[in-house]
């Protein structure tokens, strides 16, 4: 029987399995292997997780709800169709379509996973974690710390020496810092730091920011519909920047073409504030550990999948 790695991210999930001494990443109906961490009601359907839920974020914001891991832990309440569930609870829905979308692929019943937390994660929040997988029918086997899981794929194919490594985790919607130190067979966090609310999603804001600016557009009096339609404009302009030198961004808001240049210089530009977020983080997590720069042997970049 197989045991499957879950990620349970606070933007989006992701899952995989071990197949002839390779990882292979789980994919949904559709083959796509990012699982949006987001639950909503539908009235004709009833509870939604995933991609069908995102589709409503912005256009059913009452009725659907994203981002609740930072939550994990506390009893926040959050209302759909008339029912409160948890974080704990609807982290169970999103698992619980994880262990589905594993055993359609995998062709047999998925009954264990290891999944990785945060390494800020308290004993409340982890507890919560292992019993969301619980309800989805997973039994944890182990919660592995995000920093430790990336230190030791990093030492794995790159190096077996000793090393001193950032991990650099930028999430959807959090960003969390890691000083690890490698050495044996032991993977020590050091020190950690990070924000709940700086993370890729506002990355797309300040795009859709520019692109209202450079088109004489003003969000504050756009309804719904016309800023879901941008912030996902945005969201595929900045992936799309990854293989392209420069992108024009176009969108047509009731009848009327708007477009706008978009380029790594633009982007690095618009994106300064929160830069300098990080700056202050690499610092601060710096003085944590009393270490330097140059001690650090490597940088760890977490990289989104598409």
């Amino acid at each position: 029987m197989a045991i499957i790695g879950i990620d349970l991210g606070t933007t989006n999930s992701l899952a995989a399995y071990w197949d002839k001494g390779d990882v292979k990443l789980i994919t949904d109906e559709n083959g796509e292997v990012l699982f949006p961490s987001v639950v909503g009601y539908i009235e004709a359907e009833g509870l939604v997780a995933g991609r069908p839920a995102k589709e409503r974020l912005l256009t059913h914001s009452k009725d659907t709800v994203s981002s609740f891991k930072r939550f994990m832990g506390t009893d926040k309440k959050y209302s759909l169709g008339g029912t409160d569930y948890t974080p704990l609870e609807l982290s169970a829905m999103v698992l619980e379509r994880i262990k589905r979308n594993a055993e359609f692929l995998l062709k047999e019943e998925i009954e264990e996973a290891i999944i990785t937390v945060p390494a800020y994660f308290n004993d409340k929040q982890r507890s919560d974690t292992k019993n969301s997988a619980k309800i989805a029918g997973l039994t944890v086997k182990r919660l592995i710390n995000e920093p430790s899981a990336a230190a030791l794929a990093y030492r794995m194919k790159h190096s077996k020496d000793d090393l001193t490594l950032i991990v650099f985790d930028f999430g959807g919607g959090t960003l969390d810092l890691s000083y690890v130190e490698c050495f044996k067979n032991i993977i020590e966090i050091v020190a950690v730091a990070g924000d709940n609310y700086l993370g890729g999603d506002d990355i797309d804001r300040l795009i859709a920011e520019y692109f209202c600016r450079e088109n004489q557009l003003n969000l504050e009096t756009m309804n719904v519909q016309q800023y879901a339609a941008i912030l996902k404009c945005a969201e595929a302009s900045k992936q799309q920047l990854e293989n392209e030198n420069e992108i024009d961004i176009t969108l047509n808001i009731d009848g009327t073409d708007y477009s706008t240049l978009l380029n790594d210089d633009i982007l690095f530009e618009i994106c300064m504030p929160l830069f300098a977020k990080i700056k202050n983080l690499f610092l601060h997590i710096l003085n944590d550990a009393g270490s330097k720069v140059s001690n650090i042997d490597g940088l760890c970049l977490a990289k989104q999948i598409k």
